[in-house]
């Protein structure tokens, strides 16, 4: 009996001009993705049909939503369109920074069953609802791209004319050796242990009567949030946050010049963050979340610099 595992699993992606449709003869493009996926997610109600003999009439579908996620391990390169549709933006110049402008895709899952035989899953009208990342000391630099989609359709064949490209062979960045410049309220001094930023675009569905599906989702605020764990080396951070203080965030990630991005949050404002004192022979922590804020200069809450050098 043939089985899948995940080792023979491929995810691809491929922008779509109209929401919910696939363009004609795709080039899917690779999420280099280390696991989860998009799922359909079933609404269904239980019938209140009174029976006199106590079964259930029946339980009817009302509708169908996709969710999920694609956690990643970062490397250049690899992920530029989904951070571009994660902030609702472009890149221009090398810059993208958080929009107005939304970007769906059909996402495809291809398992392979005994190395004979592939099947698909396919996900039209998908849109990124948050990307996080996740800087921690002496780990690698990961993070996820939270989606929703329309619907899923299943195969046994490619799209008509379908192409695919392989993924690149970047390597995978560290907190270790790739992160540099990290500046926290235009502090340098401030030592981090981690660093955690989601960028949130707070979608909803649509539903309509006549479709189990949503129309093109809605979307509201981009909410930037995260929070930073930094070593307690004085009263000063900690006075920054019982004063409502903030200031810039920011810092660059990558392996090599021309390689690397930086990231930018000019305005942020610390949130309730408090000093934690661990266990016996442990170190005393701050631990700060935090959110950006419209900043006049950037013209935006967060902006992304690639090929940095």
């Amino acid at each position: 009996m043939p089985f899948a595992p995940t080792s023979g699993a491929r995810f691809g992606y491929v922008a779509e001009a109209t929401f919910g449709t696939t363009p004609a003869t795709p080039t899917f493009l690779p999420i280099r993705a280390t696991g989860a996926g998009l799922r359909t997610n079933k609404s269904t109600v239980v019938s209140e049909e009174i029976r006199y003999d106590r079964n259930i009439s029946d339980e009817p579908q009302t509708g169908q939503d996709v969710s999920g996620a694609y956690n990643f391990e970062l490397s250049y390169g690899s992920f530029d369109d989904l951070i571009a549709a994660a902030l609702f933006g472009s890149w221009t110049n090398d810059v993208v920074k958080n929009g107005i402008t939304d970007t769906s895709f059909t996402i495809e899952e291809t398992l392979r069953v005994d190395g004979a035989l592939d099947t698909f899953s396919r996900f039209t009208g998908a849109m990124i609802n948050q990307m996080s990342l996740s800087v921690t000391a002496r780990e690698r630099v990961t993070g996820s791209f939270d989606m929703m989609a329309q619907k899923e359709e299943l195969a046994s064949a490619i799209i008509t004319g379908a192409t695919y490209t392989d993924p690149s062979t970047e390597p995978i960045l560290t907190a270790s050796s790739h992160v540099a410049d990290l500046t926290v309220a235009g502090d340098a001094a401030i030592k981090v242990r981690s660093l955690s930023l989601q960028i949130a675009n707070n979608l909803r569905t649509r539903p309509v009567v006549g479709s189990l599906y949503s129309e093109q989702f809605g979307w509201s605020d981009c909410d930037v949030t995260g929070t930073i764990e930094a070593y307690f080396q004085s009263n000063a951070l900690h006075q920054q946050v019982l004063n409502h203080g903030g200031g810039a965030l920011s810092f660059t990630i990558g392996s090599e010049a021309n390689k690397k991005y930086a990231f930018s949050l000019p305005k942020i404002i610390f949130l309730n963050g408090e000093r934690r004192l661990g266990g016996k022979n442990d170190d005393v922590m701050m631990s700060i979340p935090f959110r950006a804020v419209y900043d006049d200069t950037l013209a935006a809450s967060v902006g992304i610099t690639r090929a940095v050098a």
